[in-house]
């Protein structure tokens, strides 16, 4: 069924939000801009990877790595434009960013079954 009008869109659109629900935490996005950093807050669904079977073998034959350390899934809308890391907290000072687990963006690519991606699925590595 092609997606030819705006309430079949609209639909889906609140289909996938719907689905957030009750599987999002509270994360703060850090930007920088001339040299000033800001904070925002985001809902964001955090999710490890996890390699199931280590002696199932990938597809050269070798022991699956793991690419990545945390899976973020945030809604399409968001910016992640400039976000230098994203700490794993609640609040959006200095000092609660400094305290909490900081994750950098790797790679950051909208997807889904709309054009331009119903989300952003964004992969991370732990900074240490």
């Amino acid at each position: 069924m092609p997606l030819d009008n705006q309430n079949k869109i609209n639909h889906i659109l609140t289909v996938i939000l719907r689905t957030f629900a009750g599987r999002q935490k509270t994360v703060v996005l850090v930007y920088q801009s001339a040299g000033t950093y800001s904070y925002a807050t985001v809902q964001a669904i955090f999710r490890p990877q996890t390699i199931l079977d280590l002696q199932i073998p990938d597809q050269v034959g070798t022991a699956p790595r793991q690419q990545f350390d945390m899976l973020m899934v945030v809604p399409a809308g968001t910016n992640l434009t400039g976000v230098v890391y994203v700490a794993d907290t609640t609040t959006a000072t200095a000092s609660a960013v400094a305290a909490a687990i900081k994750y950098a963006i790797v790679e950051a690519l909208p997807v889904g079954i709309l054009p331009g991606g119903t989300h952003i699925v964004a992969k991370m590595r732990r900074l240490r």
